[in-house]
């Protein structure tokens, strides 16, 4: 630690303790009693997962165990090489901003080189370019870092700074990721302003310590949520760009796929999966006849109803689609793989490419099912006309417990309003003009 001084040297403060009984005696009590607190920190540091609490605990915390009056946290930006103010305390000019307040810091970052030199002259840089603790006892007494900042807000509001601690925070590779800088502490019983008590110093660098580390797994943790995020941003991509490729095509079947992947989405709800599951159907259930993209056009678009060969080769679109999306680390992905093999199978076991039944089939694949099958008959085919509404509910009912599951028809009914919703040539003609899953 550096204490500095009134010539402007730097004085290397011993923290070793008096060799007197009682003071030892009295240490050693103050020791277990910060021993403890850091320990209860600690804890409460590793459950934070908001990370703008977690700096106002940081700062809370240090000011609690020093008396300080003010409390100042900047983190590191590598990029920009200059220190950001995060979290900005003082009691007495009742000021918070920062973290959970809401309230931006306007301040101007500190620059952690001018013109290509370090910059020693700011002390919370110097102490993130040097790893040092600094302790200053008196501003207006102390040369050797530039204190005009400090000097020219107290000509402004009234305010007396004085002591200063500021300690680096290290991740546990010894690397500075922030700086923790304490203001003005206070005698428990007189509340007269004090220089920080170089005995306190360990307890704050140890807090010190332990918030980087907690910092750093936040952000790590949060660095691995945006990557997923980005890769499932990615994978949607993709499902919409095979979508595409389905509306080239064939423009009903684009529309098709809008449809039964909401009404998936709807089932799925109904069946009581999360949220996230019901999502992940949403999507997945798009390219559940993704394989018919290798399905030759002469089949496809036939005008008529397809001879017994063709019907083979139209009945493979199921294993094309499970090829297409194999090989996935995507759950989005082996979602869709999952439905685009599944769902024409049927619960008696009659269904392909597998001849699956009842629970064998995938719950996405059930789901799917009725969804698709109930499009797919309401809609009108060159070699066939729609079935009414009331044709196509009989249809499903009679289906109940032989082509479908019978829980997911069930579901299908209970939801029939959210269903029709969806049916409406209102919806229908919006859908046109909507990405594959701005649908949701």
């Amino acid at each position: 630690m550096i204490t500095v001084t009134k010539s402007g040297k730097a004085k290397w403060a011993s923290l070793k303790s008096p060799n007197k009984e009682g003071s030892h005696n009295q240490e050693a009590i103050m020791n277990s009693s910060h021993f403890k607190e850091l320990a209860q920190i600690g804890i409460a540091l590793s459950r934070e997962k908001d990370i703008n609490k977690l700096f106002e605990i940081i700062v809370d915390e240090a000011r609690s165990l020093t008396g300080a009056d003010g409390g100042t946290l900047y983190l590191i930006d590598k990029r920009k090489m200059q220190l950001r103010f995060e979290i900005l305390h003082n009691d007495t000019m009742k000021m918070r901003m920062g973290g959970t307040t809401g309230v931006e810091i306007t301040l101007p970052p500190v620059p952690l080189f001018n013109t290509g030199q370090p910059n020693y002259a700011n002390v919370s840089s110097y102490v993130a370019l040097t790893g040092t603790i600094v302790n200053v006892p008196d501003l207006y007494e102390a040369e050797g870092f530039d204190f005009t900042g400090a000097s020219m807000y107290d000509d402004r509001t009234g305010y007396r700074s004085q002591s200063m601690l500021v300690i680096p925070m290290k991740s546990h590779e010894d690397d500075v990721i922030g700086v923790l800088q304490l203001l003005n502490a206070r005698d428990p019983k007189s509340n007269k302003v004090i220089s920080f008590d170089p005995q306190s110093v360990d307890s704050i660098a140890s807090l010190a310590s332990q918030a980087a580390v907690a910092l750093t797994n936040r952000q790590l943790f949060e660095e691995l949520v945006e990557a997923k995020r980005r890769t499932e941003r990615a994978f949607l991509d993709t499902v919409q760009r095979l979508a595409i490729v389905a509306a080239y095509k064939d423009k009903e079947t684009a529309l098709h796929v809008k449809r039964m992947s909401r009404y998936s989405a709807i089932l799925a709800g109904g069946l009581c999966l999360s949220p996230a599951q019901a999502d992940i159907v949403l999507h997945g259930s798009q390219m559940h006849d993704v394989g018919k993209i290798g399905i030759p056009d002469a089949i496809l678009l036939k005008p008529a109803k397809l001879d017994a060969r063709e019907w083979d080769i139209m009945k493979q679109h199921t294993t094309i689609g499970g090829h297409m999306l194999s090989g996935s680390p995507s759950e989005l992905m082996q979602a869709g793989r999952t439905i685009a093999l599944s769902h024409h199978e049927r619960w008696d076991g009659s269904g392909y490419p597998k001849g699956l039944e009842k629970e064998d089939i995938p719950l996405l694949g059930r789901i799917c099912a009725v969804a698709d099958v109930f499009d797919a008959v309401t809609t009108r085919r060159p070699y066939r006309e729609a079935y009414s509404t009331q044709e196509a509910y009989k249809f499903l009912r009679e289906g109940r417990g032989k082509q479908f599951d019978p829980r997911v028809v069930d579901v299908f009914f209970a939801r029939l309003d959210e269903i029709v919703a969806i049916q409406k040539p209102s919806i229908h003609n919006s859908l046109i003009h909507t990405s594959a899953w701005e649908v949701a």
